[in-house]
């Protein structure tokens, strides 16, 4: 179906809603948006498809993600504030990153997810290169397009700040245990550029095809020195790249910036130079409005990530405040769905509901949470892989939503389907995802097949880890020694008085 019209009954086109128009598609891209008998007298010998019961949107974008295939906490990994939920991941199994990003790229196809920001956790530091080439394929095998951002960390490993008077409050054999398996810097600034080359040359037909990019990825503030991230920058520019990394998940984070510079670190950023249109931070839950007034006036973005924010007891995101000061801002799992199912139009609602306003004047509109997940959460990357717009000459991106199984039981003639969509969406009421054209997922089709395949061969894969070695850690002791070191100790946050 090289040349073909969709006519639905609405068009989200990344901004607006249309209602009576449809879509020209030829050769992957979208020729003219226009009523249907135009399009038919233009292009008498394209393929037509009516379906008075479908609303037709960009592809989304998932603008944080790690590809981890599985939950954790279907390893005993339980939810817990993100300085305990670390110390906690050494129970996972290192699953091959093939499977584990195919299984959740076949997942994000079946909700309309054209492309995934992939912040990479390695098996292996010394493997990046090789699991960054199979992180992308897999995505590209499911039908998502992948932003990879391999890690670099030189600082501050497993304890922000204070870390010496943690390690020594410890009890021996713990102590040696604790301080043995820390190294910050697991490359220096040089090696990791030149890791970014080697995997740009090795996806470098991928790169061509529009089915990856690669950005550089600071793993977050307090993990990475100001000379890598002024380093960053400058290659960044150089090579037309973009930086992506965590920051001001938690209040801790905060605190690390607070006890080392005296200022928030959107401020030091600013005073450094860093800050600018080719950064973007994810979750950046802890900023004040000085510090959104600085990421307004120096064009860089914003991603929420509302469900691992809820999980990991990190806090909200002010979206209303980044929306009022018109911040580029997006939506992304994070591997922490709320049901643990990648179910991005879920996670749209819980971004809608889970932000820091309260009252009256809290509401937020619904096209504002569709813009983030489309046409904004695509300029959150930069790479230009998807547009989350659906233009004349543009890619012919976009997912169908059935409108049917949306208003199941019933909803009444002509109510808003964006917000009626914020409010309910699903996977379940996703019909079809394309891009290029190209159909990456279908409702009760082949594509069935294609997710039990991804399913059986994870689980196969996690199946022979577990059988090598069943991850049963207990870590209880240092993640109450945590605990304790950041409710009672030196870690503490003297909190102001209301």
């Amino acid at each position: 179906m090289d040349r073909y019209i969709v006519a639905p009954k609405y068009i989200w086109n990344g901004n607006e809603l249309l209602s009576g128009y449809a879509l020209l598609v030829d050769g992957g891209r979208i020729s003219a948006i226009d009523k249907p008998e135009s399009l038919i007298c233009m292009a008498p010998e394209a393929t037509l498809e009516t379906r008075p019961d479908w609303f037709v949107l960009p592809a989304f974008t998932d603008a944080h993600d790690h590809g981890r295939g599985m939950s954790p906490v279907v390893f005993g990994a339980w939810d817990n504030p993100l300085e305990m939920w670390l110390q906690d991941l050494n129970r996972l199994p290192a699953i091959p990153h093939y499977d584990a990003c195919y299984y959740d790229g076949v997942r994000l196809a079946s909700c309309g997810v054209g492309m995934v920001m992939h912040s990479h956790n390695p098996n292996s530091f010394a493997k990046i290169a090789d699991e960054m080439v199979d992180t992308a394929h897999g995505y590209k095998d499911a039908g998502v397009r992948s932003i990879l951002a391999p890690l670099f960390i030189d600082q501050n490993k497993k304890i922000y700040y204070e870390r010496d008077a943690f390690i020594a409050s410890l009890p021996e054999p713990e102590r040696t245990k604790f301080a043995s398996g820390i190294r910050d810097k697991i490359m220096s600034i040089e090696e990791y550029f030149a890791l970014v080359d080697e995997i740009r040359s090795r996806l470098s037909s991928e790169i061509k095809e529009g089915w990856t990019e690669v950005q550089l990825h600071p793993n977050g503030g307090q993990w990475c020195s100001d000379e890598s991230l002024l380093a960053m920058k400058e290659y960044a520019l150089k090579n037309g790249m973009y930086i992506h990394l965590h920051l001001l998940e938690t209040k801790y984070q905060r605190e690390y910036a607070m006890r080392t510079w005296g200022k928030n670190f959107i401020k030091h950023y600013a005073d450094i130079g860093f800050l600018g249109p080719w950064v973007s931070f994810a979750h950046s839950v802890w900023m004040d409005d000085a510090d959104l007034d600085l990421i307004a006036s120096s064009g860089a973005k914003l991603v929420t990530n509302p469900s691992s924010n809820l999980r990991l007891r990190s806090g909200c995101f002010r979206m209303k405040e980044v929306l009022k000061r018109n911040i580029v801002a997006g939506i992304g799992l994070d591997g922490c769905a709320f049901d643990d199912d990648q179910d991005y139009l879920r996670e749209m609602r819980v971004a809608w509901l889970n932000n820091s306003s309260s009252g009256i004047d809290a509401q937020i509109d619904p096209h504002s949470i569709l813009r983030m997940a489309t046409s904004l959460g695509a300029q959150v990357s930069g790479a230009g892989l998807c547009s989350g717009t659906l233009v004349p000459g543009g890619k012919a991106d976009y997912l169908c939503v059935n409108l049917d199984r949306l208003e199941m039981p019933y909803a009444d003639p002509d109510l808003d389907p964006v917000a009626l969509l914020i409010q309910k969406g699903v996977r379940s009421t996703v019909d079809k995802t394309v891009l290029g054209g190209t159909v990456t997922w279908e409702r009760g089709s082949v594509f069935d097949d294609k997710l039990r395949d991804a399913e059986n061969r994870i689980c196969k894969s996690i199946k022979k880890l577990r059988s090598e070695d069943p991850g049963k850690r207990d870590n209880s002791f240092i993640m109450g020694k945590i605990l304790d070191f950041y409710t009672t100790g030196p870690g503490r946050i003297v909190e102001k008085e209301l």
